[in-house]
C-alpha cells in the first residue's frame, strides 16, 4: 500500500513549509522501521522491550527493529561493515573509539539540532496524521543530564569531525547508561585481617595483599577484571603518559612513568599478590566468590554493570571506590567512565524519508532516556542511569537504599543487594569518572594495553620492550 508521509519540520532546521513523500519502491520496507544495534543480552534485551513498546504505541506506523550482533566489538565490526554496504543502522550502541571510526563515513548525525527543539512534528501514515507535540528535550530536562555524560558526546572529543564538515558542538553520541569501576572486597576476611574499612590508597590495598597471603597461603588477594583499564586508569592517577587526541602524536605511553608502574606490578604478581581476567581466562569474579580460604580472592576490581556476579557465597560482599594514588601530596582517585552511549546513522537502506527517520529515530531515543525506563533499566543492569532525576525515582531511590521497590522490605537476595550498594556507591563517584580522547586507533591503543600488562606481570617482556611493542602494534613510528 502506498504510504503519504507529510513533515512539518522547525525553520530552525532550515527547512520550511511541507514536504510529501510517497515511500514506496526501493527501500520501503525501512522507511518506517528504525534499526537498532546493541550488545545487550536477553534479559536487558527483554527489558528494553518495554521502551520499544511505548514508542510504537506513541507513534503509530514506527516500529523498532533490535538486532544484537554480540558485543561491543560485534557492534563495532557490524556497523562498520554495514556502514560499507549502505545497510547502517538508524542508532547504535557505541564507544567513543567506535565513533571515531564512523566519522570519516560522513553518516554520523549531529544531534544538537534535535536536542532542545521545541517545534512540534507531523507525519502522515495512510493517510491519517499523527503528531509529535516537542522533537526534543526541554531545556529543564537537558540540565537534568548528568553533565560530564552528556559532555563526552561532543565532536571536540573525536579527532576528524572538522573532515567530516561538523563543528566542535556537535553532539555525535548521546549518553545511555554508564558504568565504572569499583572494588568488591570480603569483609569477613578483612575483619580477619584486622581492617575495618577497605583500602583507600594502592599503598594501602599492597599491604593487607601481604598479610592476606600471610594468612592463606592459597589464596590471590586481587582480581583485577581488566587489565586495559588497569593501565589505564594508573596513567590518570599517575600522571603518565597515555594517549592524546592530537593526531601529530596520538600514543604516549612509552615513558618512564609507565615502565615504573609496570615493573611494581610484576613484583606484585611475583608475589601472588594478584591475577587479572586475561591470566585466570575469566572474569575474576569467579574467584572472588569463593572467599580468601577456598584459594579465591580477598578484593575484585571490576565493573559496576557486572555487579551481581560479585555476590559472595559464604559472605556478604561490600563496595567501595577503587583505591588511589598518593602524588605531591593529594589523593588522586580517578576512576574510568565506560558504558554504552547512542550514535544516529543517517542513510542506512536508502529511506525515501531521511530527515523524518532521524527525526523519529530521536523520539526512540528519548524513550530510552525517560525516567522511569532509565530507573529500570539501571536496576536490572546496574549501570548508572545518565538523568539526575533518576536517582529521585521513588523506585529507584528505594533501591539505592537498599529496600525492595515493590514491597519496601530490606533487599536479602545476594545478587540484587550487591548491584544496589555498587549502583549507590557509583552514584558518588562522578566527579572523579574520565575518559580517553577518541581518534582512528583508540581502540587498538586500548587493546594494547592488556598485551603490555600481561607482558609486564608475567616477566616475558620487559616494560620498556612491551610499550615499545605496542607503539609501533598502534602505527606509532
Amino acid at each position: 500500500m502506498k504510504k503519504l508521509i507529510t513533515i512539518a519540520l522547525a525553520s530552525c532546521m532550515a527547512i520550511t513549509g511541507c514536504v510529501t513523500i510517497a515511500a514506496c519502491g526501493g527501500g520501503a520496507d525501512y522507511n518506517h522501521t528504525i534499526l537498532f544495534y546493541s550488545s545487550q543480552g536477553d534479559a536487558l534485551a527483554t527489558v528494553t522491550e518495554e521502551a520499544i513498546a511505548a514508542f510504537e504505541e506513541k507513534y503509530p506506523g514506527w516500529t523498532v527493529e533490535h538486532t544484537k550482533p554480540g558485543g561491543y566489538d560485534e557492534v563495532l565490526d557490524k556497523v562498520r561493515q554495514d556502514l560499507t554496504a549502505g545497510l547502517q543502522p538508524d542508532l547504535a550502541y557505541c564507544y567513543a573509539d567506535h565513533v571515531a571510526q564512523y566519522i570519516e563515513s560522513g553518516k554520523v548525525v549531529d544531534m544538537d539540532q534535535y536536542l532542545t527543539n521545541g517545534e512540534s512534528y507531523t507525519y502522515t501514515v495512510d493517510e491519517v496524521d499523527y503528531t509529535v507535540d516537542r522533537i526534543g528535550f526541554t531545556e529543564e530536562e537537558v540540565e537534568n543530564f548528568i553533565p560530564g555524560y552528556l559532555e563526552e558526546g561532543r565532536a571536540k572529543n573525536f579527532t576528524g569531525y572538522a573532515d567530516a564538515g561538523l563543528t566542535e558542538t556537535a553532539l555525535l553520541t548521546l549518553p545511555f547508561v554508564k558504568s565504572t569501576e569499583l572494588l568488591y572486597y570480603n569483609p569477613d576476611a578483612l575483619k580477619k585481617l584486622g581492617y575495618s574499612e577497605a583500602p583507600e590508597t594502592w599503598d594501602d590495598l599492597w599491604k593487607m595483599c601481604k598479610e592476606a597471603r600471610q594468612m592463606w597461603p592459597t589464596c590471590t588477594p586481587l582480581g583485577y577484571d581488566s587489565e586495559a583499564n588497569w593501565f589505564i586508569t594508573m596513567a590518570a592517577q599517575r600522571n603518565f603518559g597515555y594517549t592524546d587526541p592530537d593526531p601529530a602524536n596520538h600514543f604516549l605511553f612509552v615513558n618512564s612513568g609507565a615502565e615504573e608502574w609496570l615493573g611494581e606490578i610484576a613484583e606484585y604478581h611475583d608475589l601472588g599478590y594478584f591475577t587479572t581476567q586475561q591470566e585466570y581466562n575469566s572474569y575474576t569474579s569467579g574467584l572472588f566468590i569463593k572467599g580468601p580460604e577456598n584459594g579465591g580472592l580477598v578484593f575484585c576490581i571490576g565493573s559496576s554493570g557486572g555487579a551481581s556476579n560479585q555476590a559472595g557465597n559464604d559472605f556478604t560482599t561490600e563496595v567501595a571506590p577503587i583505591p588511589g594514588t598518593m602524588r605531591d601530596g593529594e589523593l588522586h582517585a580517578e576512576c574510568i567512565s565506560q558504558g554504552p552511549s547512542l550514535v544516529m546513522l543517517a542513510g542506512g537502506h536508502k529511506a525515501a524519508n531521511p530527515t523524518e527517520k532521524q527525526i523519529m529515530t530521536f523520539q526512540f531515543i528519548k524513550e530510552l532516556l525517560d525516567i522511569k525506563f532509565q530507573a529500570k533499566f539501571a536496576k536490572e543492569s546496574g549501570y548508572n542511569p545518565m538523568r539526575t532525576e533518576v536517582y529521585e525515582e521513588e523506585g529507584y531511590a528505594a533501591f539505592l537504599a537498599q529496600k525492595d521497590p515493590e514491597t519496601g522490605k530490606d533487599i536479602t537476595v545476594k545478587k540484587d543487594l550487591v548491584t544496589s550498594k555498587a549502583a549507590a556507591a557509583a552514584q558518588l563517584l562522578t566527579e572523579r569518572f574520565f575518559t580517553s580522547p577518541a581518534f582512528v586507533g583508540s581502540s587498538t591503543a586500548r587493546a594494547q594495553m592488556t598485551t603490555v600488562v600481561q607482558y609486564a606481570m608475567l616477566g616475558q617482556k620487559a616494560p620498556h620492550k612491551a610499550l615499545e611493542d605496542a607503539y609501533y602494534a598502534c602505527g606509532g613510528k
